[in-house]
């Protein structure tokens, strides 16, 4: 429908059937248009969680947008609802965990694993995509928030922890009861 009447199509990552996955129909929308809308969250089950987290789904829509030097033709939204948890603590959780499979993402050699798969050398490419799932990615990681001037590991916790003292709790005491 979105192509046919010139729409930009939304892939909505939370509104999926629980066994289906988005990051597999990514390369396939590209092949037929320019531009591609991303709804990240995480699927809603039985509670009211959308919290994007780093999980291996998250992990393969970064790979096909890098893999498909997509970066500046996805358009990526986040979702940070969670009725449960500190707002701006699920917004640094979502952003931070998009942000972490994009980097993962981009360290790859891709262009060296496309290269291995189009001269017919599987085993080389299987074996070599194994090794780099255990690769330090967690200091590289923590290289680039030192870098972004961002709290490292979960240092930023403690930063919420004081928004809410300083901040979200006077607002609430201050709200008038209805």
């Amino acid at each position: 429908y979105a192509l046919t009447n010139h729409k930009l199509c939304l892939l909505d990552t939370g509104h999926f059937h629980p066994t289906e996955t988005v990051s597999n129909k990514i390369s396939a929308m590209l092949l037929y248009t320019d531009k591609l809308a991303l709804h990240v969250s995480r699927p809603v089950r039985w509670d009211s969680d959308h919290v994007v987290m780093l999980d291996d789904e998250l992990r393969e829509i970064a790979l096909e947008i890098v893999r498909n030097k997509a970066l500046e033709k996805v358009a990526i939204g986040l979702d940070f609802f969670d009725a449960s948890i500190n707002r701006v603590a699920a917004w640094t959780i979502g952003t931070r965990n998009m942000i972490k499979a994009l980097m993962y993402a981009l360290l790859l050699p891709n262009d060296h694993l496309k290269q291995l798969q189009e001269e017919g050398r599987f085993t080389e490419r299987l074996a070599l995509m194994e090794e780099f799932k255990t690769y330090p990615f967690g200091a590289i990681w923590d290289y680039y928030c030192e870098q972004m001037g961002v709290p490292v590991k979960e240092a930023w916790l403690n930063d919420i922890k004081e928004y809410e003292q300083n901040v979200l709790f006077k607002r609430q005491a201050s709200s008038p009861i209805i």
